[in-house]
């Protein structure tokens, strides 16, 4: 029978204590902003109260969450690595044990429960985090799990290869500790930063192989691979597409897309408004003065010395020996910013300017996270929203993160059974 689904209301730890099951959850966070990523309150519409954006709201509204759930293992993704003992010391006192990854600004970590697990092995690959866990109740019980938080586009390779290298090094760490991969209980979760329709990680850990000319259509020039690959584990099932039929949105976003066009490019009415905002602090057509720029940072940035915006901008002058900006060069900060994704900062520069285009805000979805298993079945996946929430979102337009919700993706969940 297919996976139920479990309520957000129902503690996804109560759903599988009774018959002796798994519960994990896998949860993007957004940075955390208590020493790093001053960014966030960026992420946030401009009616959002900035208590609400502050790290010590965010974290009490993870800390119930996760707590509540109470699940056997918690991965997140977007953890720091300077103040990870200080942003989920909660987890520690509620007696979860972690292991957190050793590189990258944006760490994937994983909790376990003190009691229901202890760790006998880590790995640190490529934007994956693997940990290998034994029941303490059930010495015979091992599960192990990969925690990514995968390259966003456009580097499809990359995000197939940090899939497909994570599970080669587990096949080796599992050999070494005399467990037969081809029947491990294993479980490949985290933010997968593309959705599943025709990507070669969802090829690869469903159907176990991926052939050299295997292209995603949304690169078809774009080799993944110089000779198959394939993995030695059990076929994957991911949680939600067994239980829901079809990938669950994780990602709920107030972003621009109502000024791109079908491609993605910006719509005029989008460069109008760019246009519109370098006039409103610069008092010439044609330049804005390293003091007009300094306000202008301000306004979008808080301070006039950060941002990728002020590095964008000091190159600019700095190569050119001048002390202003041309409307040319200035807009092209924006190209680059849009270039690069950053929709949420653009959309945040010109509502709180005053600029913003009729139709800018609209609630974008994606699914980008999810939960793969192998040797395991799914017994339940996990609805993180209740009906009035789901309403609210839906209804209003603002999306994630918001003065109730801490970050702009929603965590998923699973229970899942021994083999």
């Amino acid at each position: 029978m297919p996976p139920v689904m479990v309520t957000a209301a129902v503690p996804l730890h109560e759903s599988a204590e009774p018959l002796g099951d798994l519960s994990l959850i896998t949860y993007n966070v957004l940075l955390p902003n208590s020493g790093d990523g001053w960014w966030v309150f960026k992420y946030y519409d401009e009616t959002t109260p900035d208590a609400a954006r502050t790290w010590a709201h965010r974290q009490a509204l993870l800390s119930e969450t996760l707590l509540t759930a109470r699940a056997d293992i918690v991965c997140i993704q977007e953890a720091s690595g300077a103040t990870f003992a200080e942003d989920f010391g909660f987890m520690t006192v509620a007696g979860y044990d972690a292991a957190l990854h050793r590189k990258y600004r944006l760490r994937p970590a994983t909790f376990w429960r003190r009691g229901a697990f202890r760790c006998i092995h880590t790995s640190h690959r490529d934007k994956v985090l693997i940990t290998v866990l034994r029941s303490v109740t059930e010495p015979t019980r091992i599960v192990s799990v990969l925690n990514g938080h995968l390259t966003a586009a456009p580097q499809p390779e990359r995000r197939f290869r940090q899939v497909f290298d994570a599970l080669d090094q587990l096949r080796k760490d599992l050999k070494r500790l005399q467990i037969p991969p081809e029947s491990a209980a294993v479980v490949v979760c985290g933010d997968f930063n593309a959705a599943p329709a025709d990507s070669a990680t969802h090829h690869l850990l469903t159907g176990g192989t991926v052939d050299a000319e295997f292209r995603e259509p949304r690169w078809p020039d774009r080799r993944l691979s110089s000779k198959p690959r394939r993995h030695i584990f059990a076929p994957f099932s991911e949680v939600y597409q067994e239980a829901l039929g079809a990938p669950p949105v994780t990602l709920l976003g107030s972003r621009i897309a109502g000024t791109l066009d079908a491609l993605g490019a910006p719509t005029a009415a989008l460069m109008s408004s760019i246009e519109a905002l370098f006039d409103r602090f610069a008092r010439a057509s044609d330049r804005m003065t390293w003091a007009e720029v300094e306000a202008w940072l301000c306004a979008i940035n808080r301070a006039p010395d950060r941002g990728s915006e002020h590095r964008k901008a000091r190159a600019i002058v700095e190569e050119k020996g001048t002390d202003w900006l041309s409307r040319e060069a200035w807009i092209g900060i924006y190209a680059s910013e849009l270039a690069e994704g950053k929709f949420w900062s653009v959309l945040h520069d010109l509502q709180v300017c005053g600029v913003q285009p009729p139709g800018a805000r609209v609630l974008y979805e994606a699914s980008l996270d999810r939960i793969y298993a192998s040797g395991l079945t799914i017994r339940a996946a996990w609805d993180p929203l209740t009906p009035t929430r789901r309403a609210a979102l839906l209804g209003g337009g603002i999306g994630l993160p918001n003065a109730w919700h801490p970050s702009d993706h929603l965590p998923l969940g699973a229970v899942l059974s021994w083999s």
